[in-house]
This record gives structure tokens, sequence and C-alpha cells, in this order.
């Protein structure tokens, strides 16, 4: 249906009811935490069936790649190279695709195994896994950047579809938003579809935060990762088959505390096709995560409520009767939702009683969703609700945030530490070189340095970070390589503005409030400059990336030997 007549009024007056309320903060820049310590090193679990076998066919496919180059790699010495986006918004978004882009028009991209993503490189990963041949043709992703987006009638069936489920939160509202207005499609395909599909692109590695853990301080209990086979905590080694992520023990015949790593490894080799027909007999529902959903929880910076608080126009505040304390500097949680459930009744009562007036029909279904849906979500502030696997787990090394707790709250990983590293770092999925692309609003290096602080406060091997470079932070070089050792990775680190595309420090800034990520969608004159500075930075550094690819596979086969 066109933008017109009733329907479409009711539809827009629900969304500016949320961007009114939420929607100043779009898109927040989001800065990064964390802390230093010291715990002993666990063992690494294994990765899924259907990842192993993953890994195992798209390792013949990088050893040709590399072959192509003009690298001689033995099939026991193909390095497991990973590459990791950034959070940063649609500035990490579009220049994400710029980097694939020209990674894939240099012969680059198939030598990747993994490709892993924080918030706006997230929205882009989704965005490309649509398209299960999308790393031989990521110019289609780049298209739709400047393409119309969905019509609101298809935003609004998915809406009311979803909104029909007992996890329904915010973050499928700000994932419609997302997924229409920056990436330009509402994509129902669920991320345990690519379980199923070829070696084509890398295996895709999402990062999320489960945020009662974070909030709590748990280190082991924060970091959740979802793949298409399976999805969990990184440092508990509990998964459960992405298939299955969100239904409740009981909805697939487990009990209560049983769904750990041990009792998803039969469903998630079903789920793969590896014994389909067992899967038939059992009549398993398989359904899971869409890509709506998923973009909206990776890209959840406002669950934070104090930054979200922090950036509300002062207009705002006033009508909530919400300021920070002056001498806390926040606001007390109990304090926010007194007040605001205070003005949301005052608004709802009206609209309730307005309901009644309405005749039946399309205009009163609609109303009757934004009051009785919609508008409740923002006092609750629930964000990424999904149930959890392991409530009442009798595993005594489950923190008591998860174990007491019915569902997760998953939000956007970049809240504690804006780049992906926390999958890819340890024995588990045996990493060689990760590729870390920087599109941070933040100083320049602060993601790797926090990054190294958490690999220290779980126990996994992390290069050395000479404290020098650390002076570059506001002027960094275009390429940094930070060599790794037996057990950890050599680290490629390549931050989006640099020496090579800014005069100094000040040109840096200029760009970073260019491209800032407290803005409405890029236009396409900026689109195409984003990608041009991202592009360029790939096309520069090509030949010192195959350099360090050939020193990965030389460090693993002296390791094999």
């Amino acid at each position: 249906m066109p933008y017109n007549g009733w329907r479409t009024g009711w539809v827009t007056a629900a969304y500016v009811c949320v961007f009114t309320l939420i929607t100043q903060t779009l898109f927040l820049p989001v800065e990064a935490g964390g802390a230093t310590g010291s715990q002993p090193q666990e063992p690494a679990s294994l990765l899924s069936l259907g990842e192993q076998q993953f890994v195992s066919e798209r390792k013949e496919g990088i050893r040709n790649s590399l072959q192509s180059l003009g690298m001689h790699i033995n099939a026991d010495s193909v390095p497991h190279i990973a590459l990791l986006g950034s959070g940063g918004g649609q500035r990490a978004a579009v220049a994400l695709l710029g980097s694939l882009q020209q990674m894939g028009q240099d012969d680059l991209l198939d030598t990747l195994l993994y490709m892993g993503g924080v918030s706006g490189s997230g929205w882009a990963m989704a965005s490309l896994y649509t398209d299960p041949q999308w790393s031989t043709n990521t110019a289609a992703a780049l298209a739709r950047l400047t393409q119309p987006g969905p019509e609101v009638d298809d935003i609004m069936a998915w809406l009311k579809v979803r909104s029909e489920q007992e996890d329904f939160s915010l973050s499928d509202l700000w994932g419609s938003l997302l997924s229409s207005s920056i990436m330009k499609q509402m994509d129902r395909t669920r991320l345990s579809d690519e379980a199923k599909r070829q070696t084509t692109n890398p295996y895709p590695v999402y990062s999320a935060l489960e945020q009662k853990c974070y909030l709590d301080g748990q280190t082991k209990g924060k970091w959740f990762e979802l793949t298409p086979h399976e999805s969990g905590f990184t440092e508990l080694n509990h998964f459960t088959p992405t298939s299955l992520l969100g239904q409740r023990p009981s909805d697939s015949g487990a009990s209560e505390g049983e769904k750990g790593v041990e009792g998803g490894k039969e469903e998630v080799m079903e789920v793969m096709g590896v014994e389909e027909e067992v899967m038939e007999v059992m009549e398993v529902e398989v359904s899971g995560m869409d890509m709506v959903t998923l973009q909206g929880i990776i890209g959840s910076a406002m669950a934070d409520e104090q930054k979200m608080l922090a950036h509300l126009p002062d207009w705002l505040k006033n009508i909530l009767d919400i300021h920070s304390s002056p001498s806390e500097g926040a606001v007390d949680s109990q304090e926010r939702k007194t007040k605001v459930d205070a003005w949301m009744e005052k608004v709802l009562k009206p609209m309730r009683e307005g309901l009644l007036a309405l005749p039946d029909g399309p205009v009163k279904d609609v109303v009757s969703w934004v009051v009785l849906k919609l508008l409740p979500l923002i006092t609750e502030w629930k964000w990424g609700t999904t149930a959890n696997f392991i409530y009442h787990s009798p595993d005594e090394f489950i923190p008591e945030c998860l174990r007491s707790t019915e569902n997760l709250q998953l939000v956007d990983a970049g809240l504690f530490l804006n780049s992906p590293y926390p999958p890819f770092l340890g024995a588990r999925r045996d990493v060689d070189l990760i590729i870390s692309l920087d599109f941070s609003l933040g100083q320049s290096l602060e993601s790797l340095t926090l990054a190294r602080d958490y690999a220290v406060e779980v126990g996994k091997p992390f290069p050395v970070i000479d404290d020098t470079v650390l002076e570059e932070m506001d002027w960094p070089r275009d390429f940094y390589v930070f060599p790794g050792g037996r057990s950890a990775p050599t680290i490629v680190y390549m931050p989006l503005f640099n020496q090579r595309n800014c005069r100094d420090a000040a040109e840096v800034k200029s760009k970073m409030a260019e491209y800032t990520t407290v803005q409405m969608p890029y236009n396409q004159k900026k689109i195409a400059g984003l990608l041009k500075i991202a592009m360029d930075n790939m096309k520069n550094n090509k030949n010192k990336l195959m350099l360090e690819m050939h020193s990965a596979a030389v460090r693993k086969q002296e390791r094999r030997s």
C-alpha cells in the first residue's frame, strides 16, 4: 500500500511516539568499558558439529585462494583468518561493506574463514547474509543502501506478527527501524538458515551482551555469541542450537536446566541436515531468530538507560521530570521508572478510553496495537528478551544472574567492547590472524587495549601491545601489526580515519563529526564518500595484508612440525 490514507497516518503516529521518546538518541555512539584482572584459563569447548564441518570444507577454498595469490600452502597449514568489524552505527555498516567490496576486487575475500561484527558492522553482516552467494556479488548490498526502503505496511505487518510473541521487546521495534531505514530491507531470513548453505561465504559470528550479567559485573556470563549453528555464552561454554534460540526448554522436549552444551549437540546435527530424517520423526520445531530481530539486538545501544537519558533533549527531560543527580551524575533507575510510568499513564489513559469510542475495523486495530503493545514497552525498557536456555541449570559455575532468571536480555555488545574479539580468542576457533577494522567514534586503539584487558581477565592469549603506540590514538597510522605467538593470534588493526587520509588529528575529529552516528540516514553523497575511504584503506594495504596471511600460514606450519 502506498504512503497515504488513514492507515499510514496511524502507522506514522506509532513511529512518532517511539521516535519522540527514544530516537532522539538515534545510533548512539557506543563507548566500551572494561576491567582488568586475572583468572585461570579454562579448557576450550568443542565447536558445534555444523561449524566443524563448515571449517573443514571452507579451508579447501581458502587454500586455493591463497595459492592463487602466490602462496604455497600445505593442507595442514591453512591459516584461520577472521575479519572483525567494530561498532559505529551506519558509519560502521557502510564502511564494512566498502571494505568487503575492495577485498573482493583484490581477491582477498575468499581467504577469510570467519567474519565477526558488533553493532553497526553486525547490521551490514545481517544484510549481506540475506544472499547465500553475497561474497561473489558485494555490489548488490551496496546498491541497496541508496534504494527506497520497504513500505510502511510491510514493516507494520512484521511488527504485528512479532508483537504477538511472548518475547516481543524494544529490540524488535528498533530492528525494524534499522533494517528498513539503513539497510533498506525487512529480511525474514533466519540466522539458522545459514547452517544449511554452502561454504561460499565466511562463517558469521554475531555478538551481544547479556545485560543483567553485564550490569552485575560478571565476567563469564556477559558475552553472548550467535552463529548459524549454535548460540550461547562464549566464556561459559554453554550453547543451544540457534534454530531453538528463544524456545523455552519445555518447547523442545527438554526439562529446565538441561539445555547446556551437551544437550544441544544432537539437535545441532539434526538442524544442519546430517540426520534430517530423525529431525522429521521427532517433529522438532525449527524456528529461531530472524535477521530483523538480530539487527535490533546487536544494535541496541539505547538499552543502556543512562546513556540514553544523557542524550535526551532538555524539553523531553522536563516533560518526564527526569534529571541527572548532580551528586551522582546518573538517574536512579527506579526514579526513572516511577516518573515515566506516571507520565505514560497520563498519555495512555485517554487513549484507552478513546479506543472504546472507535468502531471496529482497521483503524481501531492499529490504534489498539500502538496503545496496548507498543507504548507499554517503553515503560518496561526491556530489550532483547530471549528465553533463557540455562534457566535453573544445576551447573554451579553458571552465575546467579543467569540461573535465576527466566529470560535473557541480549543487547549491543559495544556497550562493553566495541569490537568482537572474544569469540575469536583462545583455542576453540584457533584463529591465527585477526584483521580488525575499527570504525568506532571513540579514540583509535581503545577497543584493542580493552580486548587485551578482557583476554587477561578470562585467561586467553593476546598479543603484546606496546604502550608507545597509544600515543598515536588521536592520529593513528592506517595499518598496525601486533605479532602473535604459538597460542596468541596476530592482530592487524586498521582504523577508518588515519594518517593516510587525514592531514592531522584535527581532520580525524572533523571526519568523525561528518560521519557521526547521531544523525539521520546518510544521503547518497555521504555514502559514496565513506565507501571510497573504506575501500582505499583496504586497497592501500593489500600487499601488507597478504604478507601477514603468509606469515600466519608459516606459523601454523611451524606449530604442526
